[in-house]
């Protein structure tokens, strides 16, 4: 039980405020949230299964600042793509493959290298109980992710179309920014 909590309570509070959890918040207002969270602990299960399962072999063999590039530079990407892509509110706005692809491949890749995985990956290694590690890691991954869509559903997605297409542009280039400045902290 100590290990579950360990993993739970660190996840949890590295988590906080992080920038997948404003991904999960941006998208939820705009997608159906339910489809949001989904493809958020899809992406954040795929991204933490890999953690526990490898240890320290994957920190090993892909350098931290190649992740973190790679990263950011696919969320500076979106967010521009995001911005001028003409929106078709119909299908597309209100299609949970979109939202679940969407939410899935951001959080995947924002969360490739990032403290929760690394974190994920030291516990799992020091503790040796990588089931418990990433059960304690996905329940803290529910509980954040849950209310980030909560509340993205619940009040952004009351703000006019077009100043959260533009936030949400900006966001995503923003938090592109910082994860490559994250790389160069690794070099």
């Amino acid at each position: 039980m100590e290990i579950f909590i360990t993993s739970f309570l660190t996840v949890f509070l590295a988590e906080l405020g992080d920038k997948t959890q404003l991904v999960s918040l941006t998208l939820a207002s705009r997608y159906p949230p339910r489809h949001v969270f989904l493809g958020a602990m899809s992406g954040l299960f795929l991204v933490l299964a890999l953690a526990v399962a490898a240890g320290e072999i994957v920190a090993n063999l892909i350098p931290p600042a190649t992740l973190s590039l790679v990263s950011g530079i696919f969320f500076i990407f979106i967010g521009i793509l995001n911005y001028f892509q003409q929106e078709e509110c119909g299908e597309v706005c209100s299609t949970g493959c979109s939202a679940f692809l969407q939410s899935f491949g951001l959080i995947f890749l924002a969360e490739l290298g990032d403290k929760t995985q690394l974190t994920a990956m030291l516990l799992s290694a020091t503790y040796r109980a990588p089931l418990l590690v990433l059960v304690g890691a996905m329940c803290a991954q529910a509980l954040n992710h849950g209310f980030a869509v909560f509340v993205g559903k619940r009040y952004l997605s009351r703000l006019p179309r077009r100043y959260l297409k533009l936030s949400a542009a900006v966001l995503f280039v923003v938090i592109g920014f910082f994860i490559i400045m994250s790389s160069f902290l690794f070099c």
